[in-house]
């Protein structure tokens, strides 16, 4: 009984978390049209009239809404300071909450106490665990978004469902990775988790901040190549300094501890249904060569964990 009880009180602090995201994000962009620094604008009442304060906080609240939920859903269109605001929530936004009752719970079991990383070995698996999301980014922007080559595991069955719903595609990041993250809380820790968010968080704020920018190549099997090296290699960083990027890696890391398969072989075993899935959404050559990309980022993977020991 109390142990359903503290899940339903888990449940709706979860919501409350959100809720307070929503509100405090609503807030900054009332702050901001108050003091013209990022107008909310209404294409379709482009005229100079004046608005009630409760007309600006609705405003708002819908753009702050539509920015944790929604793509390209709203008539408010954010302006000046409220386009970063903007891009911030919808980087991380998603991740607030999780973060912070991660970070925040208490923990129940002992045993994660007994391993009480200093300062310095914390900050070095962060700085690789950067590096890593970092290498990931440069491999989705640079080479195989650019090119229409299609992300494997959570990310690609996420995308999917953003492409079929119209929801924002963090959302189902969210929502489809909290079962894995739990999993990981319980199973290796919560140091792992909280590390997986940073690993989260930059790969998030990398693929904004390199959001079009010029790519080396067009050709997608020269993309498909390079794309799966750097996305290998960055994975596997990840994943070797105490994180992880996707809840398919959360799965890889588990089954390769009770078993002989190794995390990039789980990892590619798994995609080979995302894309299988993908190739009748978004057409078979995609899905070909995000095959051949994720076949290559495996290996890469595994020569990462295993080739430097």
């Amino acid at each position: 009984m109390l142990t359903q009880n503290k899940k339903l009180y888990d449940l709706a602090n979860f919501l409350f978390l959100y809720l307070n995201v929503f509100v405090a994000f609503g807030l900054i962009y009332l702050i901001l049209d108050i003091f013209q620094l990022g107008p909310l604008l209404d294409p379709f009442a482009l005229k100079e009239q004046p608005k009630l304060l409760a007309e600006k906080l609705g405003n708002a609240f819908h753009l702050s809404g539509t920015a944790l939920f929604f793509e390209d859903k709203s008539e408010i269109v954010p302006r000046g300071w409220s386009r970063a605001v903007a891009n911030i929530e919808q980087a991380v936004g998603f991740l607030l909450p999780a973060f912070i009752m991660i970070k925040f719970s208490p923990e129940e079991n002992e045993y994660r106490s007994r391993n009480k990383t200093s300062l310095r070995k914390l900050i070095f698996k962060s700085f690789f665990v950067i590096v890593g999301a970092l290498f990931v980014s440069i491999a989705l922007e640079f080479f195989l978004i650019p090119n229409h080559i299609i992300d494997g595991g959570i990310v690609g069955v996420s995308i999917i469902m953003s492409y079929l719903t119209g929801l924002k595609l963090e959302f189902y990041l969210l929502l489809l990775n909290l079962p894995f993250l739990y999993l990981g809380y319980k199973k290796i820790g919560k140091r792992f988790v909280v590390t997986t968010l940073l690993g989260i968080t930059v790969l998030s704020l990398g693929t904004l901040v390199l959001y079009n920018v010029p790519v080396p190549t067009g050709n997608p099997y020269i993309a498909s190549l390079f794309g799966g090296i750097c996305l290998g290699i960055g994975v596997g960083i990840v994943i070797r300094y105490g994180g992880s990027l996707d809840g398919t890696e959360i799965l890889g890391i588990l089954l390769n501890r009770r078993t002989s398969f190794s995390v990039g072989k789980v990892i590619m075993f798994i995609n080979i249904f995302v894309f299988s899935s993908a190739g009748f959404i978004f057409g078979w050559d995609k899905a070909l060569l995000s095959l051949a990309a994720y076949y290559i980022a495996s290996n890469m993977i595994d020569v990462t964990l295993e080739g430097f020991g």
